[in-house]
């Protein structure tokens, strides 16, 4: 395989305005969906192990995946698409209509069956399984498969029985027959006189990631991965993620053709190098619950009885918890009164007089609270304060 024509032909693909698929019409939970998906994969493709990776961003589609950032041999090109209730419909995805289900009513005469319309394909290059078939047919150097991907099912009905909807992934190639018919004439009918389409190489994909809380797959991932490679840092699972849709962004807002292979890289690429540095950048950050423990020790030295001690160091521990599960609004409340505390008040020499000062004002507005639960909040706030800081 010729790789630098494969280079060549995903430059010449991503710079086709037919090929993209841009966010600026979608609502924020539109646009969000995908970045929060792509971490969620970079996260599967790390801990797959893959030797290389790079995520272009609505280059072609919403995102083209490849094997490398230098030399793709390969690529996997994704309509990412939230749904908020019910499954994807065969009119909305392919714009055709579907095949009538067979009943026991008496056959129409020669007469009308001739007479019967021909099904239309005019809305099919705009449908999105139409636009990742296009996507698709524009390589010739490369293989490339590409992917529907939803939160959502797709109720189509399988060659096997069941429904697409309930079983995923699966291609086209895997409809009921009379679907698979429809959608080869479609496709067909979108390129006249090329070969004709394949569509065990279009994949319906369901992935659990609900709209409302686009945060906690790639989050959960992260952890896994994290308590895997850097156990310590596990606790940052949720700021490393958050770092990560960060830096995709921009990723996604960027429409000027590129000259090369190697701007269009640059400018809507994110590689396994860029995740590997990302991580990296975490190993530099001191881990909150070892400062803790820091923070804990220099109490009990000042005199915090050990029962105490123990008490805010399991709180903590929660807060933690809680904090990477994105906190409740009373514990955003609390977070909130402590910054102002402690933008307020000045450091004292004695550690404990500081934490004691900021707890008696918390237990006014707080006292339905312990104490060490305070306590604890205080001092994970003072501790990423610092942190934050450096």
């Amino acid at each position: 395989m010729d790789v630098i024509n494969c280079a060549a032909e995903l430059l010449l693909v991503a710079n086709n305005p037919k090929y993209s698929e841009t966010g600026g019409g979608h609502a924020a939970k539109g646009v969000d969906f995908p970045r929060w998906w792509a971490v969620f994969r970079m996260m599967e493709l790390e801990k797959a192990n893959e030797p290389d990776f790079l995520l272009l961003f609505e280059s072609i589609q919403d995102v083209a995946e490849l094997d490398s950032p230098s030399r793709p041999t390969r690529a996997r090109v994704y309509q990412v698409k939230k749904k908020d209730a019910g499954t994807w419909t065969w009119s909305v995805l392919t714009g055709t209509v579907a095949p009538k289900t067979p009943t026991a009513t008496p056959k129409k005469s020669t007469k009308a069956a001739a007479s019967a319309k021909a099904p239309s394909f005019e809305k099919v290059p705009d449908s999105p399984l139409g636009k990742l078939h296009l996507s698709l047919s524009a390589f010739n150097a490369l293989p490339v498969e590409g992917v529907f991907l939803s939160n959502a099912g797709c109720d189509f009905p399988l060659a096997s029985g069941g429904s697409a909807a309930t079983t995923m992934p699966c291609s086209l190639a895997d409809l009921a027959v009379d679907h698979v018919q429809l959608l080869t004439d479609a496709f067909a009918s979108l390129s006249p006189g090329s070969r004709p389409p394949d569509l065990a190489r279009l994949k319906l994909q369901k992935v659990a990631i609900h709209p409302d809380n686009l945060t906690a797959p790639a989050i959960a991932t992260a952890l896994e991965l994290l308590n895997e490679r850097s156990p310590e840092h596990a606790g940052q699972a949720k700021a490393f993620v958050e770092s990560l849709v960060m830096q995709l962004s921009p990723l996604t807002r960027r429409t000027d053709n590129c000259l090369s292979f190697e701007d269009l890289v640059k400018e809507r690429g994110f590689s396994r190098n860029a995740f590997l540095a990302a991580l990296a950048t975490l190993e530099t950050v001191p881990d909150r619950l070892v400062l803790l423990d820091i923070w804990l020790k220099q109490l009990q030295a000042e005199g915090l009885d050990f029962m105490t001690i123990t008490s805010v160091r399991v709180a903590a521990a929660r807060a933690q918890q809680d904090r990477l599960l994105g906190g409740t609004e009373l514990s955003k409340e609390i977070d909130n009164f402590c910054d102002a505390w402690i933008a307020a008040n000045p450091w004292t020499s004695s550690l404990r007089l500081f934490v004691e000062a900021a707890l008696a004002a918390l237990k006014v507005k707080f006292s339905a609270h312990r104490d060490y639960d305070l306590m604890a909040r205080f001092v994970m706030r003072a501790i990423t304060k610092c942190v934050d800081q450096n």
